[in-house]
């Protein structure tokens, strides 16, 4: 299945990592005109990307309110228990910290916290079966919560 623009004449569509010259253009496309239809806003700003992409690098990447970095023990934390509570409901565990987007929050859980909580449950002797998700109540990588908040990176 080719996957093209929608009304595109053979128009190319760049793909790979986004360049600081393209940010450039996104942010003072969307200062100048605020956020819209997104395959409109991707060809009216001359960018060879699609909408999809476009929405996704603001969103994820360039709004001014987005907070990246380390996150701190504090949210680490909190990020465990909304997790214990909700499971993999990352959009809802992102509105409780302020900044953060709910990609960055399912990337850390699943890089750095994910990891860790699997490590415990194997020195615990309990292995992974289908019967150990990541969303059990109860299970003792929701009792060792402060124990690895202060074991991760």
């Amino acid at each position: 299945m080719d996957k093209r623009p929608c009304n595109s004449q053979d128009v190319e569509v760049r793909k790979g990592p986004w360049t600081m010259e393209e940010d450039l253009i996104l942010i003072n496309y969307i200062a100048n005109h605020g956020e819209g239809v997104w395959n409109s806003l991707a060809k009216s700003a001359g960018l060879k990307r699609t909408g999809k992409s476009c929405r996704l690098r603001w969103l994820n990447y360039l709004r001014p309110d987005v907070r990246r970095g380390n996150i701190t023990p504090e949210e680490q934390l909190l990020i465990m228990e909304l997790h214990a509570k909700w499971g993999n409901k990352w959009s809802k565990i992102a509105k409780h910290l302020p900044g953060r987007t709910d990609n960055e929050i399912k990337n850390y859980w699943r890089t750095r916290i994910q990891k860790h909580i699997k490590q415990g449950e194997n020195m615990n002797g309990q292995g992974s079966s289908e019967q150990n998700t990541d969303h059990q109540e109860g299970s003792s990588s929701q009792m060792a919560l402060p124990l690895l908040v202060k074991q991760i990176p």
